[in-house]
């Protein structure tokens, strides 16, 4: 083994020398392997207030020590680059408290929303709305506070609070409304609201329903371009929670947590020679594994940026393009994703449910994985084909399988070993509701100034 090489030390105030510590940053989160030079930053130098360097100097020489403990080992080998350089925001983690005032680019900062290219002004049929109907599910109680946080960016518009769609339309409301904030984007949607209605907000992630329903199927999609209605998701305001949700479900596999539990139940301690769970797929540490993220959107992203983490490597598959985050080792095209597959010992799906996606996760995909991974999805249920997934699990050509969501009534699949499920809650976070009325209340400013709109759908592209 080599001996480590003779580390200088530098000395940076941040306050007057901040790219330094920008750098340095963005070093230490890419794995750079042990750097020649060490900076200590050190606040307040030049402060005419008396300066406190002790605690930053011994929070950075802790910080010091451990980069360097690192300098006899050889460094990973370094994984394939992607062609094209990250056009992505860098993900991190997100602030604590609360998010009421957040600034319009600070909540964009934050959430990573998508700001669309053109005013809405611009835009067909818009005028300044009068009247705006408000979806308040679960929370009832809460409508007054709900309505006055949107009445702050919306003065002078009458806010109209319902609990659901039925409750909607037996009062009347969507006949002369601008605006619904809160339905979903589905057939049922569209046959109830007016024909002044220019946009809907969705209070869902998923918005598979402005493509496929409606009869004939496309029928929805068909309407809302013919009558030039926006479409807008929440999008992006769920995504940590359904990431730290996911990790959860994929951490319970690699550890047996179903296994365990299983035991439990039974009164077997499981500790002895003879009676110690015997699967040889579990319990692999985390630096030992690969994560594959079928589709690398906002979710897919924060589930590896979680994943990273912990050590593991990421590598993902995108539709459009082999941009990614640096925590990324390789952002392959979909016509990669089977050979990918097999370098997998995790696979996250998370891709949309569109025309192109249904029925990917079939007999060939489950065929190209080890026999040592696990299939971790929240797709929605036409992405999967699930005698195929049951026929993998079956036969052993995969080691486990864990989902937000799988068909409500196939108890078969409820009761074969190693699957974990949990019934479509993955966004229920303490923030959930919180979140969508903050969104709602910056395009609802956006929409009355006939500002950029986040989170736009693209009617033709299917998400």
């Amino acid at each position: 083994m080599l001996p480590p090489r003779p580390l200088r030390v530098e000395v940076i105030d941040t306050e007057s020398d901040r790219s330094t510590r920008r750098r340095a940053s963005q070093a230490r989160r890419s794995g750079s392997p042990r750097p020649e030079k060490a900076v200590i930053f050190v606040s307040n130098v030049h402060s005419n207030r008396r300066p406190h360097p002790a605690p930053t100097l011994v929070v950075s020489l802790c910080a010091l020590s451990i980069a360097c403990s690192r300098g006899g080992e050889s460094p990973r080998e370094p994984a394939p680059a992607a062609p094209e350089a990250s056009a992505l925001r860098e993900p991190s983690a997100p602030p604590t408290g609360s998010y009421e005032d957040f600034s319009p680019e600070e909540l964009i900062r934050v959430f990573g929303l998508r700001e669309h290219d053109v005013p809405v002004r611009e835009l067909p049929r818009w005028a300044p709305p009068e009247r705006v109907v408000v979806v308040v599910p679960e929370e009832w109680d809460r409508r007054e506070a709900r309505m006055a946080l949107l009445q702050d960016v919306a003065p002078g518009v009458e806010l109209i609070p319902v609990r659901d769609r039925s409750d909607a339309v037996d009062r009347g409301v969507l006949a002369d409304a601008q605006v619904v904030l809160g339905l979903g984007c589905a057939a049922s949607t569209v046959s109830a609201i007016g024909p002044e209605v220019h946009w809907v907000q969705s209070g869902s992630v998923g918005v598979e329903g402005c493509f496929l329903s409606g009869r004939p199927p496309g029928e929805t999609n068909r309407i809302l371009r013919e009558r030039e209605i926006i479409f807008t998701s929440i999008r992006d305001m769920t995504k940590r929670a359904i990431a730290q949700h996911s990790l959860t479900i994929m951490l319970s596999l690699i550890g047996g947590m179903d296994i365990h539990d299983e035991r439990q139940e039974n009164h077997v301690w499981g500790r002895t020679q003879t009676d110690v769970v015997k699967d040889r797929n579990l319990d692999m540490e985390f630096q030992d594994q690969t994560l594959l993220v079928v589709g690398l959107g906002s979710i897919g992203t924060e589930v590896g940026r979680l994943a990273h983490a912990l050590g593991m490597r990421v590598i993902a598959t995108r539709n459009t393009s082999r941009s990614g985050p640096a925590f990324v080792d390789y952002v392959g095209l979909p016509d990669e994703v089977y050979e990918l597959a097999g370098q997998a010992d995790v696979v996250f799906a998370s891709v949309p449910n569109t025309p192109d996606t249904q029925q990917m996760f079939d007999a060939r995909f489950f065929d190209a994985m080890k026999e040592s991974a696990y299939f971790v999805s929240i797709v929605r249920l036409p992405v999967v084909n699930w005698e195929d997934l049951k026929d993998a699990l079956r036969s052993g050509a995969i080691a486990g399988f864990g989902t937000d969501d799988l068909p409500q009534d196939d108890f078969e699949l409820w009761d074969m070993p190693r699957v974990i499920m949990t019934p479509h809650v993955s966004d229920y976070s303490n923030r959930y509701r919180d979140n969508q009325f903050l969104l709602y209340r910056e395009n609802l400013r956006r929409y009355v100034a006939g500002d950029q709109m986040l989170n736009v759908v693209d009617l033709q592209r299917g998400y």
